[in-house]
């Protein structure tokens, strides 16, 4: 019989994972700001360390590298402590108009692109001086030998679906159609452009229909067992009906055997 102890390594315990955040997304961002002006309150008074910083980061789930910046972008241009972190690139995004004018082009970028043309080219043009009088023989001769100038397009009374003219938005500048069709993949869902293309029922094979929210845990099982919690709670009831009918204590009755 073998009377050596083993000597055996015991096995570290792991760490525990690092817990989420306790808020929601909305919630901290909310919070950006006020922790940016207490992190500048405390810069006003030298007190502002890294582990202010450190602190702040870990309460808002961002990198301390994050808040620095919030920081830098604050000292610069004094407008961003209202909301840091905000996106502030000025890129184009597609407008409920322009889903209105895409839904009566049945989804069609590139035709709504060239009504947005149109509708700059038919904007007025702004005032300018007027030039002096040039001479008129000069000008008749001129026009005489030169190439007759090409006919404009009539204009139209309405678009497809017989929307009027006037729902068509005038953007200053017109985007390029690369930077529009860009728009209408990253600001439209595939249900989306599904839907203009071929109707409502389209958007069923991307979209996902009634599923039910996230929440806490076993609230979908006693909102689907309702009659039984109320059948335990008329139990209940009759029992504490009883006692005080009868002026005695409840008395647990022995399991049948």
């Amino acid at each position: 019989m073998n009377t050596t102890p083993s000597h055996t390594t015991p096995t570290p315990a792991s760490a525990p994972g690092e817990a989420g955040p306790a808020l929601d997304a909305v919630s901290l961002t909310a919070l950006r700001a006020p922790a940016v002006r207490h992190l500048f309150t405390l810069r006003a008074e030298r007190r502002l360390s890294r582990v202010h910083v450190h602190t702040t980061a870990q309460c808002l789930n961002v990198s301390d590298r994050t808040v620095w910046r919030w920081l830098a972008e604050a000292t610069t241009t004094p407008a961003t402590a209202a909301a840091p972190g905000a996106r502030r690139t000025g890129r184009f995004e597609i407008t409920p108009e322009l889903r209105v004018l895409l839904a009566y082009w049945h989804g069609n970028a590139s035709a709504v692109h060239r009504e947005l043309l149109d509708r700059a080219r038919q904007a007025p043009a702004p005032a300018i001086s007027p030039s002096p009088p040039a001479d008129t023989d000069t000008d008749a001769d001129a026009s005489a030998s030169g190439p007759a100038a090409p006919s404009p397009r009539p204009p139209r009374n309405a678009l497809p679906g017989g929307a009027p003219l006037a729902a068509v938005p005038l953007l200053d500048p017109v985007p390029s159609l690369a930077t529009f069709l860009r728009a209408v993949r990253r600001d439209l869902t595939a249900g989306e452009r599904a839907s203009y293309r071929h109707g409502p029922q389209a958007a069923r094979a991307h979209d996902v229909f009634a599923t039910r929210p996230r929440t806490w845990r076993n609230e979908v099982w006693e909102a689907d067992h309702v009659q039984a919690l109320l059948c335990l709670a008329r139990r209940r009831a009759d029992v504490l009906f009883a006692m005080l009918r009868d002026g005695t204590f409840y008395e647990p009755r022995p399991a049948s055997s």
